[in-house]
């Protein structure tokens, strides 16, 4: 299983600094992107963890599972020898955190919503314009969503966005705000942000997270088109960026390039094709801690 060890550490140094360095530098289709993101983190984490436990368990071990197994029933503990019970212990406290920070992530989210729920419900009005929106009184330009579950939530403007912009480009901006809350943007970044949570000190976790938060907002460019002419919400982007210095960045640059050509013709074929480079990055290191003999090792 050293063997085994040392692929997997090698794997997750590579998973955890230049791929993601390199996939950050990666504009293509957004879903594309996520999809890649993900299997980042899931085959990352599997392989980090997969190592750990592979030094650990008793060297004559044939596979992962086996030398688990024998090492639950206490056939081999004797056998580990200091490192090796070193390396155990990581791989739990590594389970442990990453499962944690999971479930903190997920609550501190759902706690958050609610109170920010009832501020908003404090400090705005119901729009008599546009159903399920808020108006907020203040002179900035402010367009955000709040969900409150499956394709259900508020969107939030502000009075100086209303002045700031006509009726086609507000219909623009509530439209972008409804995507996100129809494909449940919120609840594809709360993975990254506790991976993050787990292991800030890992670059490819920063990266990540600022990466899937930038993609979600194009994938609800991409999901507006749908509704609204994309020219439009373009024009409503330039018009916030220019009232706005928060809203004068890259990704606004870029939203208001893409918005003002047509989708990419050939996304389908390469979502496709990252759909089976993801499968292969998850695959690698669960046949490698399953079945290591499909490798000839």
């Amino acid at each position: 299983m050293t063997i085994v060890g040392l692929i997997l550490a090698v794997l997750a140094f590579l998973l955890a600094w230049p791929i993601p360095a390199a996939l950050a530098c990666f504009r293509g289709d957004p879903i594309s992107e996520v999809v890649l993101w993900q299997a980042v983190g899931l085959s990352g984490g599997l392989s980090l963890i997969g190592a750990a436990l592979a030094f650990a368990v008793a060297p004559g071990t044939t596979s992962l599972p086996q030398g688990l197994l024998e090492l639950l029933r206490g056939e081999t503990h004797t056998q580990l020898s200091l490192v090796a019970w070193v390396f155990l212990i990581i791989a739990v406290l590594l389970i442990g955190r990453l499962l944690g920070c999971l479930v903190l992530t997920f609550y501190s989210a759902r706690k958050a919503r609610l109170r920010h729920d009832e501020i908003l419900h404090l400090l705005s009005e119901p729009s008599a314009t546009y159903p399920d929106t808020r108006i907020i009184s203040t002179d900035e330009v402010v367009a955000y969503c709040l969900p409150k579950g499956p394709r259900k939530g508020t969107a939030v403007l502000s009075t100086g966005l209303i002045k700031a912009l006509d009726e086609n480009e507000r219909t623009a901006v509530i439209a972008h705000e409804r995507a996100h809350l129809d494909f449940r943007h919120d609840v594809l970044v709360i993975p990254f942000a506790a991976w993050h949570r787990a292991l800030p000190y890992f670059s490819a976790t920063a990266i990540g997270l600022n990466s899937v938060n930038r993609l979600i907002e194009l994938m609800a460019d991409d999901q507006a088109r749908e509704r609204v002419d994309p020219q439009i919400l373009a024009q409503a982007v330039q018009s916030a960026a220019e009232m706005n210095p928060e809203h004068r960045g890259d990704l606004s640059a870029q939203r208001i390039r893409r918005l003002s050509h047509p989708l990419d013709s050939t996304r389908i074929p390469v979502r496709l094709m990252s759909i089976g480079l993801a499968a292969v990055l998850l695959l690698v290191p669960t046949l490698l801690i399953l079945t290591p003999a499909a490798f000839g090792i």
